[in-house]
């Protein structure tokens, strides 16, 4: 059928003769038009007198043409027309191998990119079509290769570095992808689909704002080019920003009120210093923040007057939350089976000051209670207790000191977590921050665990991390619904 096509187009053109002119030959070689380029590049194949050379030039040409308009099965038949001439002409394989591709034939497109490499193995052209087939095919490390190659061969070629930034962020290397697609708009400011698919990659990592900010640069381009693939890209851009706004008007209104206070307690003027938990009591805090907490408040070394009053404010914002969280870290002590936390200034002289110098948990669970959803007490307080030496029995009151924290049991939908399981004591670890903290950051990023399986997640890393010498544990229940730091 396309052969009968091919024929009959040489026959209609208004009546000339079929020996080519030189405004033919030239119109074939280079004509903006690919109408106007199929025409003379047929009235030249129809001249049986041309040579060999000029026939692979008319078909290449009108094979190019059939390309621009999109025709690509009578594009391949012209290049296999032209490679049954000349089998030593690497841009004969590049256009059939293209029309292939374009055809859905990616075997074949890349056998024909082989044989361009085999001719030319500097072409970076080939390796980023050859790697944008073996990406169709699903073959994600071939088209990686091929992509780095290229950029190896040629750092400016957008389109290999934009392929590449889209092969990372399907493996989610995220901050990868961005690099790649910043690097291609430095070099190429109007390059939309850089704009296009940063702002897919920022939408992922969260970065709502820059990937909104980069949607809007791909719409402020309409009407600078009109090219079918500029058109498709800022229809595209033009969807994506319409949905994004709209998930943010509709998350505005049914966004939960979460609240979090965080303690630290690292410089204690009776007991040597604790190494790490201002330090975790820093990260926890831009952890929660990082994730959209309404309020975190943060307190550094506190004392017993600032801690006291802390909770008594925190109570009053938890009331009208969803969540409430608070988390501390630095030394707790369990005496009578009753749990306590010892702010920086308690000396911790008598079992009976504890009651004045020290704050019990029970206290810290009363002040999220107000919550309505979500109601969560994180103690990294398990720690060996220098204060247990030194303080002295006094009288009838004398009660049992136990190891790390007591046991507890919250009322229903309360959640309870402690960096050692009863009975047991945490260890600071040999960085900046304990294991339990390192851990706990990890896990609270990481988007769609729900609560129970972060915590299990936590307590399986910990256990690791210290040769099973640290077992985290959960105390309390909550509702039969899924809780999320990070959907």
């Amino acid at each position: 059928m396309f052969r009968t096509l091919i024929l009959v187009l040489a026959a209609v053109f208004g009546g000339q003769a079929l020996a080519a002119s030189e405004a033919d030959k030239q119109s074939c070689a280079a004509s903006q038009s690919p109408d106007a380029r199929i025409e003379a590049c047929t009235r030249v194949l129809a001249d049986q007198g041309v040579p060999d050379a000029l026939r692979v030039l008319a078909y290449r040409g009108r094979g190019t043409a059939y390309s621009a308009k999109r025709v690509f099965a009578l594009a391949v038949l012209d290049f296999d027309e032209a490679l049954k001439i000349s089998r030593q002409d690497p841009s004969l394989y590049g256009g059939r191998g293209w029309a292939l591709f374009e055809l859905g034939q990616y075997d074949r497109a890349i056998v024909d990119y082989n044989e361009l490499l085999r001719l030319n193995p500097r072409s970076d052209g080939a390796r980023n079509s050859r790697g944008l087939a073996h990406l169709r095919k699903g073959e994600l490390a071939a088209a990686l290769a091929d992509f780095e190659e290229a950029i190896k061969i040629n750092p400016r070629n957008i389109h290999a570095r934009t392929n590449r930034g889209f092969s990372l962020a399907k493996q989610r290397k995220l901050d990868e992808a961005i690099a790649d697609y910043s690097e291609v708009l430095r070099i190429d400011p109007e390059y939309l689909l850089a704009y296009s698919n940063r702002a897919h990659a920022y939408e992922e990592k969260g970065a709502i704002d820059l990937a909104l900010a980069d949607y809007q640069q791909v719409i402020g381009r309409d009407g600078r080019n009109k090219t079918r693939d500029a058109e498709r890209i800022i229809a595209g851009a033009k969807r994506q920003l319409a949905r994004l706004t709209k998930a943010l008007a509709e998350g505005a209104k049914a966004a939960e009120r979460r609240v979090a206070l965080v303690i630290g307690n690292s410089d204690y003027e009776h007991a040597p210093a604790l190494r790490n938990p201002a330090n975790d009591a820093k990260a926890v805090a831009a952890a929660l923040r990082s994730l959209g907490f309404t309020e975190v408040r943060e307190l550094i070394n506190a004392n017993l007057s600032v801690l006291g009053r802390a909770l008594k404010e925190f109570g009053d914002v938890a009331a009208g939350a969803d969540w409430a969280v608070i988390y501390f870290a630095g030394h707790g002590i369990e005496i009578g089976g009753a749990n306590y936390l010892i702010p920086v200034d308690a000396a911790l002289e008598q079992q009976g000051h504890i009651e004045d110098e020290t704050v019990p948990l029970s206290r810290t669970l009363g002040k999220v209670a107000g919550a309505s959803k979500m109601q969560l007490v994180i103690l990294d307080a398990c720690r060996n207790n220098p204060f247990v030496p030194k303080m002295r029995q006094t009288g009838r009151q004398a009660r049992a000191i136990g190891k790390g924290l007591a046991s507890i049991e919250p009322e229903s939908g309360v959640l309870i977590a402690y960096a050692a399981r009863d009975g047991t004591t945490a260890l600071d670890g040999d960085t900046a921050n304990s294991p339990y903290a390192e851990a706990l950051v990890k896990y609270l990023s990481e988007p769609g665990l729900e609560i129970s399986l972060l915590f299990r997640k936590v307590r399986d890393d910990v256990f690791t991390k210290t040769g099973k010498q640290q077992e985290p544990y959960t105390y309390g229940s909550l509702p039969a619904q899924p809780f999320y730091f990070k959907r």
